[in-house]
């Protein structure tokens, strides 16, 4: 890299010609693309400490001088950014370039889930970086160019990020001559359902949008009330949270769906950055592989419990480093997603980056035939691009602590979604951490029941027995504790009514922890 700091940054711009866009991304090597990240790193770097106050604040109160940062090395020294840290604390307005708030196309906001929430204007930048990328998956892997498409969007609507931003970009994307329709229905599974209903008979392809267990609910429901899914052509895109391979298998199989490591896209997305990655065919076929090799998943994920999402990513909009946090391995992330751009900014999600060349190395050292795999999932080599990897668990900052072992959200939703339980349970649950009479601690679990269904001694037992064996299968701390209080690490399980308004009301995501 060149030692003299870089002051010329410039906003993403988006290509005119999508398919060149597409025909650069396959001309260009990993290494290029790496360059590209390190050097928007960079160049945002030292845009932002000439334009935006509460950032050059933020340095001295750290005692970092902007000009000692000349070097990729260098940058990487620089202080964590958060919300705690450097967001809250900040005068609002001095968190955007020049002070400039007004320019702001869009405001979004944090749901609140960890605190009050943050609001985060947004600008034409953005939305250009998420049609960049939108465009690229929707076309490659669900051939929006070559079927009509009736496309329903079951994210939130209102101030949060899901809804908003992608009906703005799915309508541009439209706009461009694709045979694409919206149907913006957000969280009413009603409405959603009602639109599959009337609109679906009239197009090649649907696209069913939206958080995944509402996603879930959705199949189930439509299956309810006489809709054949298999008839149609389906693809599914999902976002704000992970899942396992058994719910993308179970969805899969509800559905219709007959290549789900294609058919089925995961979007990686914060209201901080907007949407920072999305999984695709190869992501998701070294993901099912993995789940599968031990020792594989071991070297590609290091202590991760349960699989994590995998995604790929474009590091000229984003650029992501792994790093060492209290021991964990977490994420962090720089780029001009918003109108307040972000450096080294923590997520609290733990998980790691991968360099491209890097995943075929460890890939070949576990004796993966990959191109074999390939031509085996029908997976062409059109949809194979050296782009940089990176891996999502769940957040540092959410989990329970039941008897000094800290209980993560996705090992309980791996548990319920094994196939004998799903036509009881809806999947949803919330777990909190509680005490029973004799004050010693209980790890409760409450679940949702599906429509209909009553909880009983036997499913009760039968959820428990899954979570424990899951809890030991997956979790050491865990595994400690139960091996001298074994009776007394088994969850207490609440069952719930359909939709109960206490836990299990249909606003938005759900809340797997009650803190």
């Amino acid at each position: 890299m060149n030692n003299k700091p870089v002051n010329d940054f410039r906003p993403f711009k988006l290509p005119s010609s999508i398919d060149r866009a597409i025909k650069e991304l396959g001309a260009h090597s990993s290494a290029y693309w790496a360059r590209q990240g390190e050097k928007m790193a960079l160049s945002l770097f030292h845009w932002i400490t000439t334009s935006t106050p509460a950032y050059r604040a933020f340095l001295k109160k750290c005692r970092v001088h902007p000009r000692n940062i000349k070097t990729l090395e260098d940058f990487k020294t620089l202080p964590p950014t958060s919300k705690d840290n450097y967001l809250r604390p900040a005068n609002y307005i001095d968190l955007f370039p020049n002070q400039d708030i007004v320019s702001a196309t869009t405001i979004s906001a944090t749901s609140g889930s960890s605190g009050e929430p943050f609001y985060f204007p947004r600008n034409g930048t953005h939305d250009d970086m998420y049609q960049y990328e939108a465009e690229i998956f929707l076309k490659e892997q669900f051939q929006i160019d070559k079927k009509s498409t009736l496309a329903v969007m079951g994210f939130g609507l209102g101030i949060w990020i899901g809804g908003i931003f992608t009906y703005k970009v799915l309508e541009r994307i439209s706009n461009k001559g694709y045979q694409l329709t919206i149907v913006p229905t957000g969280t009413s599974k009603e409405q959603f359902i009602a639109a599959i209903k009337k609109f679906a008979p009239f197009y090649d392809q649907i696209i069913l949008m939206g958080y995944p267990p509402f996603i879930k609910d959705v199949l189930e429901e439509g299956e309810a009330q006489g809709i054949r899914w298999k008839k149609h052509n389906i693809k599914i895109l999902t976002a704000a949270e992970g899942y396992s391979e058994r719910f993308r298998e179970y969805i899969a199989k509800k559905s219709g769906i007959t290549n789900m490591l294609r058919d089925i896209v995961n979007i990686y997305g914060t209201v901080e950055l907007g949407t920072m990655a999305h999984e695709t065919a190869f992501s998701n076929l070294i993901r099912h592989i993995a789940t599968k090799n031990k020792k594989l998943h071991s070297v590609l994920f290091p202590d991760m419990h349960i699989t994590p999402t995998l995604c790929q990513y474009y590091p000229q909009l984003a650029y992501f480093e792994e790093v060492l946090i209290n021991g964990k391995r977490e994420i962090l992330g720089t780029g001009y997603g918003t109108h307040m751009p972000l450096v080294r900014y923590r997520f609290y999600d733990l998980g790691g980056v991968i360099p491209y060349e890097t995943m075929l190395e460890k890939l070949a050292n576990h004796n993966i035939d990959i191109k074999a795999e390939m031509r085996q999932y029908h997976i062409g080599p059109r949809l194979v691009r050296d782009l940089p990897f990176v891996y999502v668990g769940s957040r540092s900052d959410a989990t329970v602590i039941f008897r000094g072992a800290n209980i993560y959200p996705e090992e309980i939703r791996y548990a319920l979604d094994d196939s004998s339980l799903s036509k009881y349970i809806t999947g949803r649950f919330t777990m909190l951490r509680s005490e029973n009479k004799k004050l010693d601690p209980v790890l409760e679990i409450h679940i949702e029941l599906q429509k209909n269904a009553k909880g009983n001694m036997r499913l009760e037992n039968s959820i428990k027995k899954q979570v424990v064996l899951c809890l030991l299968q997956h979790n050491s701390e865990y595994g400690d504790v139960y091996k001298f209080n074994n009776k007394k690490t088994i969850p207490s399980i609440v069952f719930w009514p359909h939709q109960h308004p206490l836990y299990f009301a249909r606003q938005g995501k759900q809340r797997w922890i009650k803190e």
